[in-house]
């Protein structure tokens, strides 16, 4: 016969007790539950509760080992260097990114409630940077473009001429350039004059005067398929944009300028200065405004040359007595800037047709590297 069993006044108790301390685990865990749930932390240093924010990183280059404020919170996957890190409290955070033969990458960067902070095309550069002899050919071959060129010839006299007849299309020129995917020549007459001559048809569009300082010397012309910029003598630099017909002045002191191959970026080239004039507004972070004139690199020592590096259009190759350095054009938390090349080189050059690749020339040596 089975004997029953009762509970006495202690295991009562001892059950009092365990249900009022679940419940006050319950009352204190449960809002702190809630609250991570909701996109909140406790600040210690504070004392109060805050709404976190996130950093989303994105780099072609997988298996990162992702550190946060010192410590590493994580590593990237297989085929991606993407990661999220979430729930970060609101304040400034410092960023680094490592894996074995590159060099560290690290930014600081500040995280705001409720935010996202987005550091998109992250290039890791390799240690040391792996650099091969190439030739002049492939330098050519790389810069080729599928579009024949038109023989166009500018005389003494100002003629501009076409073809193999050397037929008069232009008089009173003082420079020219041919823009084969806008089917145009963009001129400036001896008067200042800026127009556009349409190869297929011969009309002539006289589109603005914009005060360019004329010399004997020609004026450089970099044509896209949307804009046209233009250095006169004295480094003022002019920018056409063909969809509202107009020309205005930019800036000036300016030696050289290229377009990134989307044509939503030109990059301006000054003696110790490189900035980057927005052509079109920046949808992704940090959201430029169309029209923005943006400086990313200021230097002691003169700039030579600069270039796009097309893989990402958000890095620019560059070269000073000191050597051959790449800066990545978002400048939150400081732009970063990584040597490639640690002695003086002769000539840089980089290819929408060769994204990933930078060449230089040293002498009559010429070598690539395939960042």
């Amino acid at each position: 016969m089975p004997i029953p069993v009762t509970l006495n006044a202690m295991s009562r108790r001892k059950r009092r007790l365990i249900f009022y301390a679940l419940m006050i685990v319950f009352l204190i865990a449960g809002p702190l539950i809630a609250a991570y749930a909701f996109g909140y932390a406790f600040n210690f240093s504070t004392a109060r509760f805050q709404r976190t924010g996130g950093i989303f990183i994105k780099s072609p280059t997988p298996r990162l080992a992702v550190f946060l404020d010192g410590a590493m919170v994580k590593e990237t996957g297989f085929l991606s260097g993407s990661t999220l890190l979430p729930d970060l409290l609101p304040g400034t955070h410092l960023v680094r990114l490592e894996k074995e033969g590159f060099r560290p990458w690290s930014k600081t960067v500040r995280v705001a409630p409720a935010e996202v902070m987005e550091l998109r095309n992250i290039l890791l550069i390799p240690q040391p940077v792996p650099a091969a002899t190439s030739t002049a050919g492939e330098m050519a071959d790389a810069a080729a473009t599928s579009t024949p060129a038109m023989p166009f010839s500018l005389d003494a006299r100002g003629r501009l001429t076409a073809g193999r007849g050397a037929r008069v299309i232009l008089e009173n020129v003082h420079s020219y350039a041919y823009a084969p995917e806008a089917g145009a020549v963009f001129f400036v007459d001896k008067n200042g004059f800026f127009a556009q001559y349409e190869t297929a048809s011969g009309k002539i569009t006289s589109i603005g005067r914009p005060g360019f300082f004329l010399t004997d010397e020609r004026l450089r012309f970099v044509a896209g398929g949307k804009f046209v910029a233009i250095i006169d003598p004295s480094g003022g630099l002019f920018l056409y944009d063909e969809s509202t017909g107009t020309i205005d002045p930019v800036t000036g002191g300016v030696s050289d300028a290229a377009f990134d191959s989307e044509e939503n970026k030109l990059l301006v080239m000054q003696e110790h200065i490189l900035s980057i004039l927005w052509l079109a507004d920046n949808t992704h972070q940090p959201f430029q405004k169309k029209a923005v004139l943006e400086e990313i690199v200021s230097t002691d020592s003169a700039v030579r040359q600069a270039r796009w590096f097309y893989k990402t259009d958000s890095h620019v190759v560059w070269r000073s007595r000191n050597g051959v350095f790449l800066t990545e054009i978002d400048r939150r938390g400081g732009a970063s800037t990584g040597e490639l090349v640690a002695y003086p080189v002769d000539e840089i050059g980089t290819f929408v047709s060769l994204p990933d690749t930078v060449f230089y020339r040293r002498g009559k040596n010429i070598f690539r590297m395939d960042l």
